[in-house]
């Protein structure tokens, strides 16, 4: 804020510089939309890079036309017992790493006694950060005007560390403008960019261009690029010259397919990359509601011969629906399409791609309102997490190792900022995880940091907690971290073991369920060894507790009017060869005193019998 004070013989004009002012009393930037549609922060931490000072992890994000950075320190406190809160993350000592512009937008306020000059504005319209997934780079795309670039990380990062070996290298490697989408694909440093070509007009307002192309030349074209880094030790470096950290190469413009009436308006990286279009209608203009989405990645032959032309894509797998938002899991297997509140889950593996399963994310925020879209999609070591205008969502993939089996999805809500949670307050039995209620404005998912979820909103980061234990676990057990997970199974309340046994199952962890949790109840431990052919735990159910456990279940099926559980225990136990096992259950009916007892044990003898005639007929005497 600067204050002029006039004096004797002065005017504004002259105590003021008019030129941080433009032509009027305020600049503005070129009008975009307020709400940004990406995270304004990235996360950088290990990989070739390296996180902020010494390896730490730490954050990049734009503010101000700036690129700064700060460190992530720990956030909560030991304490175990308190509530489970949603905790802001400061980002402190931010250091300016790169100026973006030259220019800065300034604005005046005049009183009576004085003209007060602020600047620089905030950005209204922060660019959305897409870190490349070799970690080497950061786009920043300026969706509201339609502009991008590609910054070095690793130079981004040479004042904060004080290497002094990138000293020349200007962080600064491509930009462009006219761009409606932008794309990173596959980890070898290639992007794509949606390029609406411009058209000039003559004063008459008539085109300039050939009549007979017009229509081509104003299609959005699919450009490809690579990037090529510059090694720090080049001849240019030593001659103490500045260049750019990469330069920018043109592999050439993808031909989409579906002739002319198909139109590329949005670009998804990943391992292959995915270009949704719409269908031109008879009257010429793009439907998206009747679009589709192709996946495209280079031919076998010219991945081996390292043939990075575009000419060499091909569409590959199926088509899909045109979707909202795609993101893919580190390994390039899973595939998360969202459309609407909606989001499905897809199994890449190459020429098969296979939908496990989908699930409604975002519901309304009260009654009577309608969906809300998701903003933002994003793999964690196995986990998916998803986000609302005003809420976090986790989901809980299926076993995915056996083919033939379903991939039954879990989602839990973690945090939101208008839904009051319905259960889990009156059950105690319920083991459902309550969200927390916090104000959140277009949350979009990073990383984990100190035991929570990091998320970007547009006021800061938040740091979401995931201390429920059904989260704890289900992360976990994800992650391959099957030990830790134990540790959380084993503190389980035995009330909510039935509930934490099924989410196991689906998890096809039913080992872990059998095994760990001691508070299950009969029916479900007998189910579960049946189901999952435990026969030893069965049949050291029956030989150890033998008498509670007919008094228990003797009752069990028997108004359904078929076989009763102990009958259908007695069958299993001896298509699996214990016919010793169930002489002892026949003995165990018989003291039991009651008729169906005895029924069911006459029907086991005669069973016995079949197998093995001596010992069935004494039990029959």
């Amino acid at each position: 804020v600067a204050m002029v004070k006039l004096v004797n013989g002065n005017c504004w004009d002259d105590a003021i510089d008019l030129s941080l002012m433009g032509n009027g009393d305020v600049t503005k930037e070129p009008s975009s939309s307020a709400v940004p549609a990406g995270p304004i922060h990235t996360v950088i931490s290990g990989g070739p890079v390296g996180g902020v000072g010494n390896n730490r992890p730490g954050v990049l994000f734009v503010e101000n036309h700036s690129v700064l950075a700060s460190r992530l320190g720990s956030s909560r406190s030991s304490s175990e017992n308190r509530q489970p809160t949603v905790e802001k993350v400061d980002l402190a000592d931010a250091m300016v790493l790169y100026q973006l512009e030259k220019a800065s937008y300034t604005t005046t306020r005049e009183t009576r006694t004085s003209k007060l000059i602020v600047s620089p504005l905030p950005l209204t319209s922060p660019p959305r950060l897409i870190p490349s997934p070799s970690g080497r780079y950061l786009c920043l795309l300026w969706e509201g005007k339609h502009t991008y670039d590609i910054l070095h990380a690793g130079s981004l990062l040479v004042r904060e560390t004080g290497d002094i070996r990138g000293q020349g290298v200007s962080p600064s490697c491509d930009s462009g403008d006219n761009v409606l989408s932008f794309a990173w694909i596959g980890d070898d440093d290639q992007f794509a960019v949606l390029r609406q070509v411009e058209i000039d007009y003559g004063q008459d307002g008539e085109v300039i261009t050939d009549p007979d192309t017009t229509d081509k030349k104003s299609r959005p074209r699919v450009e490809l690029f690579k990037l090529a880094e510059v090694e720090v030790g080049a001849p240019e470096l030593a001659g103490g010259a500045g260049v750019a950290a990469a330069t920018t190469v043109s592999v050439g413009s993808l031909t989409v397919r579906g002739g002319d009436r198909v139109v590329p308006q949005v670009l998804f990286g990943g391992p292959a990359l995915c270009i949704g279009c719409s269908i031109t209608s008879a009257n010429s203009l793009p439907d998206t509601d009747e679009g589709m989405a192709y996946f495209y990645s280079r031919k076998s032959g010219a991945i081996m011969e390292n043939d990075e032309r575009a000419s060499n894509y091909m569409t590959v797998g199926t088509s899909i629906p045109y979707p909202d938002l795609l993101a893919w899991d580190d390994d390039g297997l899973l595939c998360a399409v969202a459309y609407g509140s909606r989001v499905a889950i897809y199994l890449s593996d190459p020429p098969k791609f296979t939908l496990l399963g989908s699930v409604n994310v975002v519901g309304g925020s009260r009654l009577g309102e309608a969906e809300q879209p998701i903003i933002s999609l994003k793999f964690i070591h196995g986990v998916l997490y998803c986000s609302g205008p005003s809420s976090v969502h986790v989901v809980f993939l299926g076993n995915l190792a056996e083919e033939d089996t379903v991939c039954e999805l879990d989602t839990y809500t973690i945090a939101s900022s208008r839904s009051v949670p319905l259960q889990g307050t009156d059950s105690p039995d319920d083991f459902t995880p309550t969200p927390v209620i916090t104000s959140l404005s277009h949350p979009h998912i990073l990383t984990y940091h100190s035991g929570g979820l990091l998320v970007s909103t547009d006021v800061g980061l938040r740091l979401l907690p995931l201390s429920h234990p059904l989260i704890r676990i289900g992360t976990l057990l994800a992650a391959n971290l099957t030990e830790k997970a134990r540790k959380w199974i084993f503190d389980t309340p035995k009330a909510h073991h039935d509930f934490l046994a099924h989410f196991l199952i689906r998890r096809g962890r039913a080992d872990l369920a059998i095994r760990d949790l001691n508070g299950l109840s009969l029916e479900t431990y007998i189910d579960l060894c049946i189901r999952y052919e435990r026969t030893s735990e069965l049949e050291n159910l029956i030989n150890t507790h033998g008498g509670q456990v007919v008094k228990e279940i003797s009752s069990w099926g028997r108004e359904e009017g078929g076989y009763s559980a102990i009958s259908a225990i007695g069958l299993y136990m001896l298509g699996k060869d214990k016919i010793d096992c169930v002489t002892r259950l026949v003995g165990q009916l018989m003291s039991c005193g009651t008729d169906e007892g005895l029924v069911d044990a006459i029907k086991l003898a005669s069973l016995i019998g079949a197998l093995d005639q001596i010992g069935g007929g004494a039990l029959l005497q």
